[in-house]
């Protein structure tokens, strides 16, 4: 894990909005990474091949595009609501009453898997489904993209820790913008890697592979007991569960502890190469 603690880059290219992202950038693109080291070479061609369609500066191939449906939400808002999926409960153990949208992340996911794997839908259309499958199955592995802790204060929900306010720990220290809340703390993996400016360099690109296959080492896929299963909402409720047994085990407005952080990592490291592997799968069954 130490190898991986990187330090933070200091720039504006780490400026973040927690209410749009999991995992920042570089989380998603690490993501994406994993995907593709698994994925079948006729698989890779084709998706290599969709996502030429449409493609931009900052999203190129398979691996830039991790962050695409992000880079669009301003643009596209109707997408919003498709990036998490809001399970709701309360700290005090009383009933809540809210649920999820019905447009959300496995919906999401399920939806674009069905166009994806459509070969009598238009090329356009299917590049991107791909692109938002690679971004939203990410999304759906942050612990806070399927959460929202119900309080008197908040009762209709924190909006996935984005309203729990935190005190940034050292680990961000000289950041323009360190995490102040719980959702951005976790966007950064609780300081797992460190932003990468897109259009992504070279420098930056090894810096991702690099991240990448250190993660895959630590843990390969025999790590998982579940590596197998394609069934989003069983990738929701994992989150879910990981947020009120971990996530939430600190109190508001203080500095996480060095405990709460390595913890944080040491999670945000399994949820992440978790979703790369996952997304390796899941594309190999519905391009084949």
């Amino acid at each position: 894990m130490r190898s991986l603690h990187r330090t933070l880059a200091i720039g504006a290219f780490v400026l973040v909005s927690a209410c749009s992202q999991a995992w920042i950038d570089t989380g998603h693109m690490i993501i994406a990474a994993i995907a593709q080291k698994n994925l079948k070479p006729n698989v890779l061609a084709e998706c290599e091949r969709l996502l030429k369609i449409g493609a931009d500066a900052k999203n190129t191939d398979f691996v830039t595009t991790g962050p695409w449906a992000d880079d669009v939400r301003r643009d596209r808002p109707e997408t919003g609501p498709w990036h998490y999926i809001d399970y709701h409960f309360r700290p005090d153990g009383k009933p809540t009453e809210n649920r999820p949208d019905a447009e959300n992340a496995v919906w999401a996911i399920e939806k674009f898997s069905a166009i994806l794997k459509d070969k009598s839908k238009p090329d356009a259309e299917r590049a991107d489904a791909l692109r938002f499958l690679i971004h939203f199955v990410g999304d759906i592995h942050q612990p806070l993209h399927a959460t929202a802790r119900d309080t008197d204060e908040h009762p209709k929900g924190d909006k996935g820790g984005n309203d729990f306010h935190i005190v940034a720990p050292d680990d961000f220290k000289g950041m323009s913008r360190p995490p102040r809340n719980l959702h951005s703390l976790w966007d950064f993996g609780g300081g797992l890697y460190h932003g990468e400016p897109r259009p992504l360099t070279d420098e930056g690109r090894g810096r991702v592979m690099t991240q990448a296959d250190s993660l895959m080492k630590q843990l390969p896929p025999k790590s998982f007991s579940a590596v197998a299963d394609l069934n989003p909402e069983d990738w929701a409720q994992e989150s879910f569960a990981a947020s009120k047994s971990v996530v939430y085990n600190l109190t508001e407005n203080t500095v996480p502890s060095a405990e709460y952080m390595a913890k944080a990592r040491e999670v945000s490291s399994r949820r992440i190469v978790l979703a790369g592997y996952r997304l390796g799968r899941l594309l190999n069954q519905l391009l084949k």
